[in-house]
């Protein structure tokens, strides 16, 4: 029996100037308890209101979802919605519990089209608040039969910088590049043959 044929491309992209990563840029502070719906046990179109960024991120980035509690919140879920850097609908679901305060997602968004919000516990107050924004890990795009094997370089500023490699994350595509400098990325995707 042979070995499965295997295809490998070396790709490159330039982000230009990516912004730094934002704490609201994506969903500016909200009031959980105005949501409607947020305290049911499953998700229902509870969202928030987005702002005009998150229709159209200027680079494939994951979210991160900050919850400030005010008072007496014990636990939340939270949902992102929107397209991902193959092309197809993706989700990403979080859960908030009182431990942490900053989620971090791993899927990188192209856009984001909702956030809902359920299952909060607790007593709420109007301190009680949730922001969205965009994190620090950059998509790259790829096949939807593509998986990203490796990052072989990263050009910022005329500088060849050296690749960190707990900084690529194979199973979602991205890579926590340097950022605020214009940055040039070169990545080996693979494909497997199924025929």
């Amino acid at each position: 029996m042979s070995e499965p044929k295997v295809i490998r491309d070396l790709r490159w992209i330039n982000y230009g100037t990516p912004a730094s990563a934002e704490a609201d840029n994506v969903a500016a502070s909200q009031d959980i308890d105005d949501v409607t719906g947020y305290a049911g046990t499953t998700e229902t179109d509870n969202t928030l209101t987005l702002a005009a960024i998150a229709a159209r991120l200027e680079s494939p980035r994951n979210v991160v979802i900050t919850v400030t509690a005010g008072g007496g919140l014990t636990a939340a879920k939270f949902a992102v919605y929107g397209l991902g850097i193959k092309g197809e609908p993706v989700r990403e679901e979080f859960t908030y519990v009182t431990s942490a305060a900053a989620i971090t997602g791993n899927v990188p968004f192209v856009t984001v089209d909702r956030i809902s919000v359920w299952g909060v516990t607790g007593t709420l107050t109007t301190d009680d608040v949730v922001t969205v924004g965009v994190g620090a890990k950059l998509g790259l795009p790829m096949g939807s039969d593509c998986e990203l094997e490796n990052v072989v370089r990263e050009w910022s500023n005329s500088v060849d910088l050296a690749i960190d490699p707990t900084k690529i994350n194979r199973t979602y595509g991205t890579y926590a590049a340097t950022l605020n400098t214009p940055c040039e990325l070169w990545y080996v995707v693979k494909r497997t043959l199924t025929w």
